[in-house]
């Protein structure tokens, strides 16, 4: 695989996990992940560092990508 098919590759993948709605994405800004188990609360959290970093990527570097909460119909 090129440097140009990996960095192709990897872009794909960061725009497919930062178009992923995230918890507060689709509860809102008040959501509470304590409100149900840990374990939930820690899958909540992972989930949302991996969008919230591939999110940071993308803009840092200029790439455009849609943000789902600006996606109408939802």
């Amino acid at each position: 695989m090129t440097n140009e098919q990996k960095l192709t590759l990897l872009l794909k993948v960061l725009k497919e996990y930062a178009e992923v709605k995230h918890c507060y994405d689709v509860y809102g800004d008040d959501y509470t992940p304590s409100a149900g188990s840990y374990d939930d609360a820690f899958a909540e959290g992972i989930d949302y560092g991996e969008i919230h970093l591939a999110r940071t990527l993308l803009e840092q570097i200029g790439e455009t990508f849609e943000y789902p909460c600006m996606k109408e119909n939802d």
